[in-house]
Parts: structure tokens; sequence; C-alpha cells
């Protein structure tokens, strides 16, 4: 055996004992479990992306958007253990009846045979069925949040990245579901030609109060038949149509289209094509605290507790609110030509149709608008488990502006009927008749 210079033993020596100990040696890595609790930033993600949570790289949870968030925008990140959601077990048993009934029609990329539930359960999506796509979107567009949404207190926070909050715009929002239901009562309410109805309507501040408009989403799987849109003119005290593409518009004057009420809001059909890329995991924001919105902070930054609002640029979800590791499935969709956006990319949950991120990117084709949506399990007013969207962060990157909004949403608010989400319902409740 050869003699081992000492130099060279005392290294080997030095490297046995660091090792033991757990350290490293210069110019070795090593990647880390990173512990609950540890906040990423844009000081240390090039630091830590090969460490692991949960067993899964931090790199491999961030999409290169999220990513650009962090690393430009300083977007930061606390980590929490990932917490398991179930759904309502009504939804879940309409989900297994309709195993051998829901149809998915490749000729005009229709679904049929569908009463309640999720359309097409995890287990029945094929990552190579060229039509996963539009199923995976068929499956968000289905009533999921219950029978009634009901958004309370909704406040729409409009923010510039740099000088941080310019206005508050408060709203109250209902979107009632006329089929899939799940609330004891029809199944399907009326005539079954209408799929849900939705009223959206300011009250404050006074210039604004008042303003509001109403939709009906016709149960057309088609999409031929336009969903019907009115507007409250406050001006005028009375309604008035508007077209067929509303959908399109900005919500008001925000940065959130209506196709972005749920990051993504349209039947798939009315999109050219919906592709899905793949499934992965991603960090993102399951449960948010229970109170969005304090009532009592009126006019503070403490008013909205899960925003960012008092450091720059204001408009991401504040440095408390907790990320952890989701699997979604990942979905590019093409819009008709005269949408505003070229492509919409959404990161929805596997295992029950809830979205967390979204990416819009306009006409040539660059990277316009960026969506983070907190959500949290909810219990409504009858029991009904739920899985609902209570902030949104919808971030204008070219403008470095946002229209974040939050809600104390509930499902299945007590005693609302078909006709207390209508366009008389609106007219009532704009000019302070109703509630």
């Amino acid at each position: 055996m050869k003699a081992i210079k000492r130099s060279t033993f005392n290294r080997m020596l030095l490297a046995s004992s660091v090792l033991a100990a757990g350290g490293l040696l210069p110019g070795l890595a090593r990647a880390a479990e990173l512990p609950p609790g540890f906040v990423i930033t844009k000081e240390n993600f090039d630091k830590i992306k090969s460490d692991t949570f949960e067993g899964k790289t931090i790199a491999s949870m961030v999409p290169a958007r999220l990513e650009e968030m962090i690393k430009v925008h300083g977007l930061t990140i606390k980590l929490a253990k990932s917490k398991k959601i179930e759904m309502d077990p009504k939804y879940v048993e309409a989900t297994k009846k309709g195993l051998g009934t829901v149809k998915f029609n490749p000729a005009d990329r229709t679904m049929s045979g569908w009463v309640a539930g999720m359309p097409f359960p995890p287990e029945t999506i094929k990552l190579d069925d060229p039509h996963a796509g539009d199923k995976v979107i068929w499956n968000l567009r289905a009533a999921t949040y219950g029978a009634t949404m009901d958004l309370r207190d909704i406040s729409f926070v409009f923010i510039h990245g740099d000088k941080g909050v310019e206005r508050v715009q408060r709203w109250q929002s209902r979107r009632y579901y006329m089929e899939g239901r799940l609330d004891g009562g029809p199944v399907t309410v009326g005539d079954g030609s209408v799929s849900q109805k939705t009223y959206l309507f300011a009250t404050s501040p006074q210039d604004i109060r008042g303003l509001g408009t109403f939709s009906v989403r016709y149960n057309d799987p088609t999409s031929a038949k336009p969903d019907d849109t009115w507007a409250y003119l406050k001006s005028v005290r009375r309604t008035r149509r508007l077209s067929g593409g509303a959908w399109m518009d900005p919500i008001g004057g925000t940065d959130q289209l209506y196709d972005d009420w749920d990051i993504w809001d349209a039947f798939p059909t009315k999109y050219r094509a919906n592709k899905l890329v793949g499934k992965r995991w991603v960090l993102a924001v399951a449960h948010s605290p229970e109170l969005s919105v304090d009532k009592s902070k009126r006019d503070t930054p403490e008013e909205f507790p899960s925003v960012g609002l008092t450091e720059k640029p204001y408009f991401f979800p504040a440095k408390h609110i907790e990320w952890e590791p989701r699997e979604v499935y990942v979905v590019e969709g093409t819009p008709p030509a005269e949408h505003p956006y070229s492509k919409k990319v959404v990161y929805m949950e596997v295992d029950f149709p809830r979205p967390y991120l979204g990416e819009m990117y306009d006409q040539k084709g660059e990277f316009w608008k960026f969506m983070v949506f907190q959500n949290r399990p909810d219990v409504g007013e009858d029991g009904y488990k739920a899985v609902m969207p209570v902030v949104g962060h919808v971030i204008d990157v070219k403008r470095n502006h946002s229209t974040t909004w939050s809600s104390n949403m509930k499902a299945n608010p007590k005693g609302v009927k078909d006709a207390d989400v209508s366009l008389q319902k609106l007219e009532e409740v704009a000019t302070g008749g109703g509630k």
C-alpha cells in the first residue's frame, strides 16, 4: 500500500469531519429540505432553488412567470405544509353518478349528460387526450362553489406598483347556478335553458354607487348563443343591454376582464383551442385566512389583511400568507381573434377545479398580466363544503399596476332564490331598494 502524504491525509480527515457534521466543503453543494415557515425572496431564490420542500425542488414548483414575480418584482413566498382538501360528499357522490353518463363530443367540443358534480374527474383525464384541455375547463365551469356564490364585501383596490393604493371601490355580487345545484332543492332550476346568472353592483364611492351589471349565461355548450348582459346606468336610472362580446371587456375600470372572473370564466367552446400542457406541482395559496375584508379597519391597509399594501409593489399577497405545494393541470387557451389576449395559461388544482395562477399574453404574444388567486376551504351557511377564491391579484405587468380584489365570500347563503339574482333585483339594489 502506498503511503499517503500527511497533507492529503489531513484534507481527507477534514472532509470526513465536515460531512459528518452536516457541513459542506467549499465548491460543493448539497440540496437541503427547507422547513415550513421559510420565506423565499429575490435575494435567496437562486441559492435555494435546488433545495426541496416536501421532497420537491423549489425550482420545480415555481413556473417561469412566478419566478419572474419573485426575482424581478419582489414577491415573497412563505412555505407551509400542504393540507388535504375534501370536497362536499354530495359533490363527490354526484361526480361518481356521472361517470357513466357524462360524454364529451369531439365534433363540437361540448359535453352532454352532465347533471351535477365534476364532469370529468382526474382518473378519466389522460395527458395524451387531445381534448383533455377542454375537459379540464368544463370541470371549472360546472357548478363548483355550491348552489350560490355570495361575494360579500368585495372590494377592488387599484394599486400602482411604485405609488401604492390609488383608490378603492366596494361592490356586492352574487352568482346563482341554475344547474348542478346541491343545496337540497332541485338540482336544476327553470327549464334548463340557463346555466347561471350573476349580478355585480357598486356601493361606494358615491360617484359609482349604483353602477352595476347583470348577466345570463345560457346552457348552450356550443357557445353559439352569447351571454346576455345588461348594465345599470344611474345617470338615467335605467338598464341597457350590452353586446354579446361583453365577456371580453374589463370589469368597470379594473385590470380584470369579465373573462378573468375566476382567472378563466368562459365556457371552453368560447376559445378556439384549449391544450392540456401537462401536470406539475406549484406553490399556491390554498388556505387563505377566513377574513379577507376587515370592515372595522375601513380605509386603512388593515382593511385587506391578505394583501401586502404596506410594502412595494403593494399588490402581492401579504408576507404572512402561506403558500403550499399543490398538484395542478396546466391548460393553455387560445381565445377568439377579437379577444384582448392571444393566449391564457391557467394552473388549476387536479383534485378539484380551482385555479391558483394565471398568465395572459397580448396580441403580439408578449407577457401582459399575471394572476394569483388566494383560495380557502369554506363551509356554506347550509353546511355545504366548497373551495372559494377570496382574494384575486390581477397584475398588469406592463403597467406595473394591479386591481386586487378581496371578498368575504361564502357558499350557499340562506334564503336566496332564483328571483333574487335577476335584472329586476339589480335595479332594486342599485337604487337602494333592496339588498
